[in-house]
């Protein structure tokens, strides 16, 4: 069976979004937003190895100069240059959100 075949969330490229990975740094790293669902990211990985899979991370979604968008989430995957990141459950409005604002800019 196809992986994409399992997912519960349709997911949606994106171009030009990119998002800060905080985990208690003070200057969190920025890396390219590969796509969105509503359950949670793919990102491009080239990130610190103190982020490992279970780790929580807050997502600053980098939409303009002026808007960001933060959302709580789990690293579930990370292999290939790429990090899977699994949104929380309870923010299922911001996140809906953050897929508008992200459709608006394609």
């Amino acid at each position: 069976m196809n992986p994409a075949e399992k997912r519960r969330h349709v997911r949606q490229r994106v171009s030009r979004l990119a998002a800060q990975v905080a985990v208690g740094q003070p200057k969190p790293p920025v890396t390219a937003v590969v796509d969105l669902s509503e359950g949670g990211a793919c990102l491009e990985w080239s990130l610190s190895d103190e982020i490992t899979v279970g780790c929580a991370v807050r997502l600053r979604f980098l939409l303009s100069a002026e808007q960001t968008i933060e959302v709580d989430g789990r690293v579930v995957r990370i292999g290939a240059g790429h990090a899977g990141i699994e949104f929380s459950d309870e923010q299922q409005d911001i996140v809906r959100q953050l897929l508008a604002e992200a459709r608006s800019d394609d």
